[in-house]
């Protein structure tokens, strides 16, 4: 049997990286100066008098500042974040004391210590007081607002009324409305300036004159949760001598990092920069920005990447051992930027295909001088006579991918999932920036007829309901629904009814082939 097999940022987690949203919430927390340092380098190492100096960049490139995104920065994550992620935000709030169980749980703090801790503290246990009548948004931001409802977030709120040395809990209990108020609010100021008139006469252009005059003033809302998350990092007690406020704080804490993990979007910030990669004697301080960026991110991720002899000994690159010695490797991408997979195989023994790196790795450069992109162990191997900057986050930066190297990649990865039986996806969740990546198995599902199977965890919904989610994010047509095939797994184990999910891939795809063998 021959399969291809295409990995996400879920395929790692159990090996100790970080899911996307919590790489995004600490990448922005790394300081900078390093950075600055190593990029002040660089630009000495440029010959002065070449074209590429003289042409390229501007004039005394080598004394001038070099800049790193800071506070003036955030309001772009907010906005973006509320913009495309708004009803996520409401959701996740909507079910806040779910979040505070998944909080409780992460930080080992018992629900009994909490209410026990509260009870002392107001005299009254946790859910007693909530301020469903007593706090009401305005009907013109929305009919149905939960947050008042939750136990844990009144009872927040009543520490915050009486207690006078509750700053810390006050400003979580802040950025929790900030965020419930921004979210439905960019819902209205959209509807707004989309339905300014309900009608008018398709012949006066005027209308259209006036329409996009509402917004909201991003600078203010969710700045209090991102100073919490992107600039402090408190230790609150949460152990038995722990205090009420103290346990609450670290709950909240956690909670809001928990919700941005899944909501911080990133890309408009870097949108707004990336095109200055191309044109640094236009504009160098978002050239230096970038620039910067991406040299952060790298390390970052090189950080993260843990020691291959401390590596937990099972994860889906181990449960692929047994693949590799019975069956064939069509091909293996990912959108991931380290290479785990590789020294794990060679650590068993093992043989594979070279991992094909869709969204750039560690060790891609790219010199935005030229278009190119170049594959090196290390920054020292690179021409040191013109800039390269590491090549991740395509995403956000889609000029690289008309590169020759990166189209080769697609090509090379589309050919080779084609001459597969099936092509399964693990950890990856088809998100709407990833839109380069889901064309490619639009294609070969709609046009190729190819089996796609996608693994994900139990704890994502049903997988049916999975199924129509997954459809809708490829946009697939109905007619191709039985090429699609989620299996949710167990989280622990990565089972499927007691079967490991290569196998239960393996299992599935052998049955469908004996049921259409011709009868002797």
């Amino acid at each position: 049997m021959k399969l291809g097999f295409f990995f996400g940022a879920g395929a790692e987690i159990g090996y100790g990286l970080p899911s996307g949203g919590k790489f995004a919430i600490d990448l922005f927390r790394q300081n900078p100066s390093p950075y600055r340092t190593d990029f002040r380098e660089q630009l000495k190492s440029i010959d002065m008098m070449s074209s590429y100096a003289t042409d390229w960049l501007p004039q005394g490139f080598r004394d001038k500042r070099i800049h790193a995104f800071g506070r003036s920065e955030f309001t772009s994550l907010i906005e973006s974040s509320i913009e495309y992620r708004r009803s996520e935000i409401i959701r996740r709030l909507n079910q806040f004391d779910a979040e505070c169980d998944k909080a409780m749980e992460s930080l080992g703090i018992a629900r009994e210590l909490v209410e026990q801790k509260f009870s002392e503290l107001v005299g009254a246990a946790i859910g007693d007081r909530l301020y469903t009548h007593v706090i009401k948004l305005n009907e013109l931001l929305a009919q149905d607002v939960n947050l008042f409802s939750s136990n844990y977030y009144s009872a927040m709120l009543d520490i915050v009324k009486s207690s006078d040395d509750c700053d810390d809990l006050r400003r979580y209990v802040t950025a929790f409305l900030q965020l419930l108020v921004g979210a439905h609010g960019q819902d209205l100021v959209r509807k707004l300036n989309q339905e300014l008139f309900e009608s008018a006469p398709d012949d006066l252009p005027i209308f259209d004159d006036i329409s996009g005059m509402f917004k909201l003033e991003f600078h203010r809302i969710g700045a209090t949760a991102l100073e919490l998350l992107l600039e402090e990092n408190r230790a609150f007690d949460v152990s038995e001598s722990g205090t009420a406020l103290s346990l609450l704080c670290a709950i909240a804490q956690k909670a809001l990092e928990n919700i941005f993990t899944t909501v911080l979007d990133y890309q408009k910030l870097l949108d707004d920069h990336f095109r200055y990669l191309f044109s640094p004697e236009t504009e160098w301080a978002k050239f230096t920005k970038m620039a910067v960026f991406l040299k952060t991110a790298q390390d970052y991720i090189k950080e993260q990447a843990p020691d291959i002899t401390n590596l937990p000994s099972t994860g889906y690159y181990h449960d692929l051992a047994g693949f590799a010695s019975s069956h064939e490797f069509a091909a293996i991408g990912t959108a991931n930027y380290n290479s785990l997979l590789t020294p794990i195989f060679e650590q068993q023994k093992l043989t594979i295909p070279d991992v094909i790196h869709l969204n750039g790795s560690v060790k891609d450069y790219y010199n935005p001088y030229k278009n190119t992109v170049i594959t090196s162990d290390s920054f020292e191997g690179l021409d040191p006579s013109q800039l390269h900057f590491p090549f991740i986050l395509t995403q956000s930066g889609l000029k690289p991918l008309t590169s020759v190297t990166m189209s080769r990649r697609y090509v090379q990865l589309f050919d080779s999932f084609n001459e597969s039986d099936a092509i399964v996806v693990v950890g990856f969740g088809f998100n709407k920036d990833d839109s380069h990546i889901n064309g490619l198995f639009r294609e070969l599902v709609e046009s190729e007829g190819k089996k796609l199977f996608v693994v994900t965890l139990k704890t994502d919904g049903t997988a049916q309901q999975q199924q129509r989610e997954l459809r809708k994010r490829l946009r697939i047509a109905n007619r191709y629904s039985n090429s699609l095939t989620v299996l949710p797994v167990d989280q622990d184990n990565r089972t499927i009814n007691d079967n490991l999910w290569i196998d239960h891939i393996i299992d599935k795809l052998s049955s469908e082939s004996e049921e259409i063998l011709p009868d002797e």
